[in-house]
């Protein structure tokens, strides 16, 4: 039996364990979890042997994606995905149907500056929409990206986490929900994922961004899976998740190493 959907752990330019998992076991689907961090080459370079990899009469997988916080790093980085012909498979904010099943992204992370609900530095969002912190800044530290749909944003925060990404998701139903922070059960996880979790109504949570594979259940009972750096885990038809190529672990991308609970 094959998997439904393969969701690959941050990358960080590896993708070699992507394009073997996707020969061997022919998925319907690939999810990207974040921190592609492309500074030389673009999506599309580094995904075109997939359609090598693929056999004669196999199909194509569909690629889904959501950015993790090294996607801002550089022009380079943020060009390399949001100007790729795959900008289209971006999750992040949005429900999809993927391999038949209703699929929501939040993509990118807190930051202090915007929103950060967790711990001794929660506090109320700075800036509730990106088009409120953008009317406060002066003309200078304004940037203009690759395919940009939001002029003016500091390229950092184009991959900070929004109160209004949550508002985007209210009222939308969606089994799984991909997440590049972690939810509550990781010890550097936020409650703020559990309840946007619980609002759509999800069954499994699978993020990135601490490159730790685990698998714990939120206080409400929502199953939540993290995959290590360049992990594959694989998502059967029957719901049975197992992991296919173990990712590593290692600093996440505040330089700390991560400790998850369960």
């Amino acid at each position: 039996m094959a998997p439904d959907i393969l969701f690959y752990g941050d990358p960080h330019g590896l993708f070699d364990p992507l394009i073997e998992a996707v020969a061997r076991h022919r998925p319907r689907a690939v999810i990207l979890l974040g921190d592609m961090e492309l500074r030389e080459q673009s999506l599309d370079t580094v995904l075109a042997p997939l359609r090598e990899a693929v056999a004669a009469g196999a199909t194509m997988p569909e690629i889904y994606w959501i950015p993790g916080n090294h996607e801002s790093d550089t022009d380079a980085a943020w060009a390399h995905v949001f100007g790729s012909s795959y900008v289209a498979g971006n999750l992040h904010a949005r429900v999809a149907e993927v391999a038949g099943r209703p699929v929501a992204g939040l993509g990118g992370v807190f930051r202090g500056r915007v929103w950060y609900p967790r711990g001794p530095r929660c506090k109320a969002p700075v800036f509730f929409t990106r088009n409120e912190h953008v009317a406060q800044l002066p003309e200078r530290d304004r940037w203009q990206g690759a395919g940009d749909r939001e002029p003016g944003l500091p390229r950092r925060h184009r991959t900070s986490i929004y109160p209004e990404d949550i508002e985007r998701l209210r009222g939308l139903r969606a089994d799984i929900l991909i997440t590049h922070e972690a939810p509550s059960p990781h010890a550097s996880g936020f409650d703020t994922i559990d309840g946007l979790a619980e609002l759509l109504g999800a069954v499994l949570i699978v993020h990135g961004h601490h490159h730790q594979d685990y698998e714990a259940y939120t206080p409400d009972g929502v199953r939540v899976r993290g995959v290590g750096r360049a992990g594959v885990v694989g998502l059967y038809p029957d719901g049975r998740l197992e992991t296919l190529t173990p990712g590593t672990g290692g600093p996440d991308a505040s330089g700390q190493e991560p400790a998850a609970s369960g």
